[in-house]
């Protein structure tokens, strides 16, 4: 039985853990052959390819930092030499999953901070889309997906301003970017998870009660369960959708 991303290739960053990982993994099981990316983590980034490769799908890691300019174009030029460069510098799935969110008081937030969830959560997902997106606009098909949160739709609680501000950022570079590329075969749409239960933000964390009772089905998403949107809207037969940053929350903005 054929795999609705058989012949694909995909890039999902920060892919070593969490929401990150699971796509991977997700996305493998779908057909795609998938660049696993990671900044600091080389263990857990094989302990991914290696669950791919073991369950009979295609992947490859690759370190790079995408907080600075410099590791944008390392995972750039890596595309060319993926899997010995059989898929000649096509990419047809992006991923922009890496990202940071620090807590605590807006006013005693320090410039550092600020640095680091714009480069991160902003620049960098916009300076590789830049990259990446002329590659699909050249072979006129591709799928890009940005990793915004509940949070771009939202401030349910206070003491994450600047991550909520690079948030509502990514969801309109999604919109932008969407309408921009519609014509050329390219989609450009995002997910936003609301309280997923992962090794940053564990379920059974102080306070993890109070973001729960915001949800309407009373616990944490796992990062299975976005993935699946994800691989949801990469499929080719999700053409028709763009443009759409989609809520994946357990109610909490309902």
């Amino acid at each position: 039985m054929s795999k609705p991303l058989e012949n694909k290739l995909a890039l999902v960053t920060g892919s070593s853990r969490g929401i990150g990982a699971a796509t991977a993994i997700r996305l493998a099981a779908d057909g795609a052959s998938v660049i696993v990316n990671y900044a600091a983590s080389p263990d857990r980034a094989k302990a991914v390819v290696d669950e791919i490769k073991k369950a009979g799908g295609r992947a490859e890691a690759v370190s790079a930092d995408l907080s600075s300019p410099e590791g944008v174009k390392t995972l750039n030029a890596a595309i060319d030499q993926a899997f010995g460069g059989e898929f000649g510098g096509r990419i047809d799935i992006l991923v922009n999953n890496a990202g940071v969110v620090e807590f605590g008081p807006f006013l005693e937030s320090s410039d550092e901070s600020y640095d680091k969830h714009f480069n991160l959560n902003v620049r960098s997902p916009i300076e590789l889309t830049k990259l990446i997106a002329k590659r699909m606009v050249k072979a006129s098909s591709g799928r890009i997906v940005n990793i915004s949160s509940a949070f771009g739709e939202a401030a349910p609680l206070a003491g994450v301003t600047m991550y909520i501000a690079t948030k509502f950022a990514l969801h309109g570079f999604t919109r932008g970017l969407s309408r921009e590329l519609g014509s050329t075969g390219v989609t450009v749409n995002g997910v936003q998870p609301g309280p997923i239960n992962t090794e940053l933000s564990p379920e059974d964390a102080p306070g993890a009660d109070v973001m729960k009772k915001l949800t309407s089905v009373g616990r944490f998403g796992k990062p299975e369960e976005i993935a699946a949107a994800i691989a949801f809207l990469v499929r080719p037969d999700s053409s028709f959708i763009n443009g759409e940053n989609l809520t994946v929350d357990g109610g909490w903005n309902a």
